[in-house]
């Protein structure tokens, strides 16, 4: 999309980025940020030839509080769409767009922000993806809703499918099917698995974490850290120790 080309191949960056937490010797949750950037010397708004990559780790606890329900509010700011500044791209710019709709939200009292397209509907949180709950289906924005193709998305699509036995559907989200769904969570590289109690103060289903948003939480959480044997080749081992679940610090890849 910006005209730059990677150093790496996939298997060559996470080789890279386990590496990178290998050498720092964390044994705790982190975040990994991979960069690929314009290099060029100049003043001017042309993707011009010339790129280079950079990547740093840091620790890292929540980004939201997953122990309780969120409240969150639906933004005034509009999700940026494809034709200006495409999300699927996690360009670095765009979060500008996430930002002031995240802080908007919490000068607001909400723990965070939904965002809506140029179309009205629900595109995603402001920093992580969506799905609702709706008679016993899980319900998630389209890719072409203006949202990131998140790779933890595409993990709740699988678990839920496989583990739990609920499909889940692709289509554009009204805001007011929001107040009346019966579960929704967000999920993101950083979220996790979030469960949302209020939106916009109107409380979903009894405003409680559902039991389906529970069990994901509990299963992704197992999942992640490689606790379930059949989703180890999702993983890539960061550190070699004796247990493997305790002390071993585990990536399901890039992206929210």
């Amino acid at each position: 999309m910006l005209k730059m080309s990677l150093p790496y191949d996939a298997d060559g960056l996470c080789e890279l980025t386990a590496e990178l937490v290998r050498r720092n010797g964390y044994r705790e949750d982190v975040y990994i940020r991979p960069l690929v950037y314009k290099t060029a010397r100049q003043i001017g708004t042309k993707l011009s030839p010339g790129e280079d990559f950079t990547m740093f780790v840091v620790p890292m606890r929540d980004y939201v509080d997953t122990s309780r329900p969120l409240s969150v509010g639906v933004s005034s700011w509009r999700r940026l769409e494809d034709n200006a500044i495409p999300a699927r791209g996690k360009i670095c710019g765009a979060y500008v767009n996430s930002a002031l709709a995240a802080t908007e939200a919490r000068d607001n009292g909400y723990d965070e922000a939904i965002v809506l397209n140029a179309a009205g509907k629900v595109a995603e949180g402001a920093a992580m993806n969506l799905f609702i709950l709706r008679g016993g289906r899980l319900v998630t924005t389209p890719v072409y809703a203006d949202i990131l193709e998140g790779i933890t998305r595409h993990t709740v699509v699988e678990l839920a499918r496989w583990e739990l036995g609920i499909e889940t559907e692709f289509r554009p989200i009204d805001r007011s099917e929001l107040y009346i769904a019966d579960e929704i969570f967000f999920c993101g590289t950083g979220a996790q698995i979030a469960a949302i109690g209020a939106v916009d103060r109107r409380p979903i289903g009894n405003g409680q974490s559902g039991p389906v948003t529970r069990r994901l939480q509990a299963l992704y959480a197992d999942v992640v850290r490689g606790r379930v044997p059949h989703y180890r080749h999702w993983l890539l081992p960061c550190q070699m120790a004796s247990s493997y679940v305790e002390d071993t610090a585990c990536l399901a890849g890039f992206g929210d």
